[in-house]
């Protein structure tokens, strides 16, 4: 069979998916938009705050810069030669986050992440791993933060969400435990080209994290924390009576449910979740629209100029370190 003929196969599929995503954001954002009272929705934008609305994209852009050190915090221990700089991390980071609102969604910023860090001194299995680790850390800091603000929150959901999150942040420490043991048992076999890429994989993924995994968790819980208070910065500039806890916890749960790749760049996933997760806490389902629409406009926008970045970065690069 020629290669032409298998790559159809795959052709199709990646259409399918693409259409279901875009099938899904469409009844996901039909079914949140029926039944919404249009006079409401519009007093609630012609009385908003405008300040407010300029400190949630201040907080959201601190939450890609934040981003982008947690990124650098997990490179610089797998570089062979300098670290990165930080304008080249953060400026790579950036052009990412650009295809994260395009219909690829995170899967494309991710890709578009490991092109563009082939200037670094990294093999291609270290660049997918960082991105991957990088990746880890985002939903265990999210995980994190649920845990410590869902207890503010009086509700049998709440409770249910908080068990859910720590038995899967206990899975993923376990899990890490055990990358030192699993990279015992197969030593054995590792003059096997696919064995000997998942145990150097393992080694990097445990060095990586032993060297720089707290400190990437920490700028990883603060960017969390940031996206959090810029939900929180939007909802009062709507009469939003929810405390930037309650709202950090919300926003945390959403971004997970979020990071499904199931709908193109989180429409539609993330204005289902914010209504039902603020309707838990009393909020008009107008309100709740309102701030997760312009929760997604902002987002949009400010990560935009990423594409300009993306087109300036894809000149001269430095040649890549060998896979291994």
């Amino acid at each position: 069979m020629s290669i032409q003929e298998t790559s159809r196969p795959q052709a199709h599929r990646r259409w399918l998916a693409l259409g279901f995503s875009f099938a899904f954001t469409i009844a996901t954002l039909i079914f949140v938009f029926r039944g919404i009272d249009k006079e409401i929705f519009a007093r609630l934008l012609a009385t908003q705050d405008r300040w407010l609305l300029a400190a949630a994209a201040g907080f959201i852009l601190l939450q890609l810069i934040l981003g982008g050190e947690r990124w650098r915090s997990i490179l610089r221990p797998l570089t062979r030669g300098p670290a990165p700089s930080v304008a080249s991390v953060q400026s790579v980071y950036y052009a990412s986050v650009f295809f994260n609102c395009l219909p690829i969604g995170a899967v494309g910023g991710d890709v578009a992440r490991i092109l563009l860090a082939r200037r670094f001194e990294l093999s291609l299995s270290q660049t997918v791993l960082s991105v991957l680790v990088d990746r880890v850390l985002t939903v265990a800091a999210f995980i994190t933060l649920a845990l410590v603000t869902l207890p503010t929150i009086s509700s049998p959901l709440a409770t249910t969400a908080w068990f859910a999150g720590a038995a899967i942040l206990v899975a993923g420490v376990v899990g890490l435990a055990l990358l030192h043991p699993i990279e015992r048992l197969l030593g054995r076999w590792r003059h096997k080209p696919l064995i000997h890429l998942l145990v150097r994989m393992a080694e990097d993924m445990r060095h990586s994290v032993s060297h720089a995994g707290l400190r990437a968790l920490g700028f990883a819980i603060a960017s969390g924390a940031s996206a959090g208070l810029a939900a929180y910065c939007i909802g009062r500039s709507l009469g939003i009576g929810v405390g930037p806890i309650a709202m950090i916890a919300v926003n945390s749960i959403m971004a997970l449910v979020v990071a499904l790749p199931i709908s193109v760049a989180g429409w539609g996933v993330r204005e289902v979740s914010l209504v039902a997760l603020l309707g838990v806490l009393g909020v008009d389902r107008e309100a709740a629209l309102v701030l997760s629409v312009e929760l997604g406009l902002i987002n949009t926008l400010l990560s935009l100029p990423g594409g300009l970045v993306w087109l300036t970065l894809r000149g001269p690069r430095r040649a890549a370190v060998p896979t291994d």
